[in-house]
């Protein structure tokens, strides 16, 4: 099937020549019987000649090759020739002679090879404006297999509307094999799909490798962000090179991006741990938390070397674009990050990864022949000591009960403690994160949509993609929020949680929720007033998975003129969220209101002015493109599925869309051979519009070796050279043993099981080790005669809830009694372990 332009001269059939001799096509329903080849048979270029042989290789079961051909002298003038690539590359029309042999012709020359000495061969020659068959013989010797012809490498093509819709489903997200799996259903199995997977992997491929030669990745890179900046002045980028020219760093943020960081940026975490593209480039994004508690993304960068000039760049083009530094900042171990925060941002507050802490622990502990007992104590210290000075005496006491004082970890873990113990960072606001968990489940999310073989220019595509899920899914708990409230009773009783549930989202209500529910096992006295200060203390009983309970004490302080509240476990400095031991000293002291200091806007689930900021992660042209093909997808589908109603209908709309199509191709002005068009294959045949076309899947203008040849020289010496590739040159990736001897991850399938005799050892362990801190003893004594004169008190068979005793103090709960497993409660997350 031939496409010509009507500009050129086209010779038309000559009518002359017999009928016996035309080559013709019967059709029988979907059944297609071609003619073989003969000798006289007369065809209109060597295009259709070509076409012709290779639709009755394929009906009979064999594959022809071209074995020689000879250009046209027009042609070659025009510099076609046969190792040309592109519009000079040679094709089948161009030819005035072309001989097709069998591929199994030839010389055998190894002992793997197919090929048999098969002497089937055609020879068509172009001739008085006709291209005729000269010599013909259809003799084979070896077997045919028409069956299993669509197997066969000339053949398998993918046409263009498949292929746009294969890479459509890959910056979705789709798997390669998926994706081949939804074009296999909807053509009704593998007998009518022409590809295979392995062609299909191949396409997305040379698709995804194409933009790194079209332009220089870098260059195309710059000129991406030259384009968002004239669309969106409030779109940031900037790029640094080294002295030869060559990419080193890149730093964008979008105007969405931008708007956010004002709310919600005051805590960050900063992690590049995450190498996602082809050139081993690590993607280092700066992550917060928004008010539905949900990672949100306020700039990106690319760093090439991860050492501390570059960090300095790139925290450097983050104050820029921000115009304000965060007030804390969440890094793993890193000593070049370490120093470029303290260049960069000084006096902000940097904590280093509490879970990476304890992985190093682990590594560089785990050989000692007490490890088990140490890691024991150094979770309990972490955990459970929240006071600085009983950390430090109980940190100090491991490493000399253990000789760690020297040189080592545990010394330069405990002279760094301040940027990463819990005791001493709880007072402070960093909404409710202690790991820089949030920056690798971002990671994880990107690597669903990024590949390591993609270059920059595609990677910043799938960014982008990557953004407008993110803007989405916030717009959807937004809405959620709205139209959806909270499936959560709310007990009108506790004033905080009355208060809350009007403003406050439904994720963070649902922490409040989970306070309240905590008051079943709380319960406050008063153990001192001065002036209008009121101090109390908290005690709470903990639920526990091994059969024992374990108490807990709190100072609580409460100023009710000047609608002060503070609790010594700092978890409204933590999170922003009020404490159980804070509600129920305000029940006690009965306040009327919420203080407002105590309601964060961070939280609330009110409009900001960053959701109103459209922004366009394509360019204009491409949005033009897809408006139009959308329209044209639209009014397909309608008709198509008019005409599937009946006959009537559906002979309509053939008749119809033979005229638009001649009209279009004159508006166009290609057409094919004839006034009807082919009658060889039909015009909608996706074969004749394929993209990596049959006989060959990959063509040499799409192969990297070609665009290499063919790429012109560089003139500008400005532009910005591409990166070398630094495959496996990055961090080693090391694996992170488990402390407990389980399986790194938190997976819980691989988690030991804790024996009720290695709870109590462990208990035991604990109890002789700090038994001899004064705070650590008095406040065990306190908890066990609390616990004892509660049991004491109430009989163990009673199940009066403290609200229905007449004779309890409001103030008091009797903590002999398990409240809480009338309830689905868990601990604080912040106060768990790991």
């Amino acid at each position: 099937m031939a496409w010509v332009d009507l500009n050129e001269s086209v010779p038309d059939l000559n009518e002359n020549v017999p009928e016996s001799s035309q080559y013709r096509l019967i059709t029988d329903g979907q059944e297609v019987i071609v003619n073989p080849p003969s000798v006289g048979m007369c065809f209109t270029t060597g295009h259709e000649f070509f076409e012709f042989c290779q639709l009755y290789a394929f009906k009979e079961g064999f594959e022809m090759f071209i074995k020689s051909n000879k250009l046209k002298k027009e042609y070659k003038e025009k510099g076609v020739s046969k190792s040309g690539v592109g519009q000079y590359e040679a094709k089948p029309h161009m030819m005035e002679l072309i001989r097709l042999k069998c591929k199994k012709g030839g010389v055998k020359k190894g002992v793997g090879s197919n090929v048999t000495g098969c002497k089937m061969n055609i020879y068509g020659v172009s001739r008085d404006g006709l291209f005729t068959i000269l010599t013909c013989d259809l003799q084979h010797n070896h077997p045919l297999n028409p069956d299993c012809s669509r197997l066969m490498v000339n053949y398998r093509c993918i046409d263009g509307t498949t292929f746009k819709r294969a890479m459509i489903n890959d910056m979705g997200g789709v798997s390669i094999s998926k994706n081949f799996g939804t074009h296999l259903i909807e053509k009704g199995g593998y007998e009518n799909i022409t590809f295979n997977n392995r062609d299909l992997r191949n396409a997305i491929n040379v698709e995804r490798r194409s933009s790194r030669f079209s332009a220089a990745d870098a260059a195309g890179l710059d000129a991406y962000f030259k384009a968002q900046r004239d669309l969106h002045p409030e779109f940031y980028s900037s790029i640094q090179v080294d002295d030869d020219g060559v990419f080193t760093n890149a730093f964008w943020s979008d105007a969405r991006s931008r708007g956010t960081c004002k709310y919600f940026g005051d805590v960050i975490t900063f992690d590049t741990t995450f190498a996602c593209n082809r050139y081993r480039i690590p993607f280092a994004p700066f992550i917060g938390v928004n008010h539905h508690g949900k990672s949100i993304i306020f700039a990106a960068a690319l760093i090439s070397h991860e050492n501390t000039p570059s960090f300095v760049w790139v925290f450097e083009e983050f104050l820029k674009c921000m115009g304000k530094a965060p007030l804390g900042i969440l890094t793993d171990q890193d000593k070049a990050i370490c120093r470029a925060i303290e260049l960069v941002f000084p006096g902000v507050r940097h904590r280093l990864c509490l879970w990476h802490m304890l992985q190093n622990a682990s590594k560089n502990l785990g050989s000692l022949s007490d490890w088990k007992k140490i890691d024991t104590l150094i979770r309990t210290a972490i955990h459970d000591l929240i006071d600085p000075d009983e950390f430090d005496e109980a940190w100090c006491h491991v490493m000399d009960e253990y000789g760690l004082r020297g040189p080592g970890w545990m010394k330069d873990a405990y002279d760094n403690r301040r940027q990463w113990a819990p005791a001493y960072n709880r007072g402070k606001f960093w909404a409710g994160m202690s790991s820089t968990q949030r920056s690798e489940g971002m990671n994880r999310f990107f690597k669903t949509h990024v590949n390591l073989d993609c270059g920059l220019v595609l990677f910043i595509h799938n960014y982008e993609y990557c953004m407008r899920i993110k803007a989405e899914e916030e717009k959807q708990d937004n809405f959620d929020n709205i139209d959806k409230p909270a499936k959560i009773d709310v007990d009108k009783s506790v004033l905080v949680e009355y208060v809350l549930v009007k403003t406050y989202t439904s994720e963070k209500f649902a922490e409040v929720v989970k306070e309240r529910r905590g008051l079943t096992h709380t319960n406050v006295t008063k153990t001192s007033c001065h002036g209008s200060v009121v101090l109390y203390r908290a005690d709470e009983k903990l639920t526990s998975p091994f059969w024992r309970k374990r108490f807990k004490s709190y100072d609580v302080r409460v100023d009710k003129e000047n609608g002060d509240l503070h609790c010594s476990c700092n978890l409204f400095e933590f999170t922003g969220i009020l404490c159980r031991h804070i509600m129920r000293a305000m029940d006690v002291e009965d306040f009327q209101f919420v203080p407002e200091k105590y309601i964060l806007q961070r939280w609330m689930k009110c409009v900001r002015s960053y959701e109103s900021i459209r922004v366009s992660y394509f360019d204009p042209l491409e949005s033009i493109r897809l408006g139009k093909a959308k329209e044209l997808s639209q009014r397909h589908n309608y008709l198509s599925e008019l005409a599937m109603r009946n006959d009537d209908a559906l002979r309509l709309y053939k008749e119809a869309m033979d005229v638009v199509r001649l009209k279009m191709e004159d508006v166009v002005g290609i057409r094919k051979t004839g006034e009807k068009g082919d009658d060889l294959i039909c015009w909608w045949d996706p074969d004749a519009r394929n993209v990596f076309g049959r006989r060959r899947l990959r063509p040499r203008e799409f192969g990297e070796r070609a665009r290499l040849r063919d790429v012109e020289p560089v003139v500008d010496e400005n532009r910005i050279k591409t990166p070398v590739d630094k495959r496996h040159t990055g961090r080693a990736k090391t694996k992170r043993n488990a402390p407990f001897g389980g399986k790194a991850g938190g997976n819980s399938k691989n988690k030991k099981v804790v024996t009720e005799e290695e709870v109590i050892a462990n208990e035991e362990l604990i109890c002789n080790a700090f038994g001899n801190l004064p705070s650590y003893r008095a406040r065990q004594q306190h908890a066990n005669h609390v616990g004892g004169t509660y049991a004491e008190n109430v009989p163990q068979s009673s199940n009066v809830h403290p609200s229905q005793s007449s004779q309890a103090h409001p103030s008091q709960l009797h903590l002999s009694q398990d409240y809480s497993q009338s309830f689905e409660f868990d601990i604080n997350d912040w106060r768990t372990r790991l």
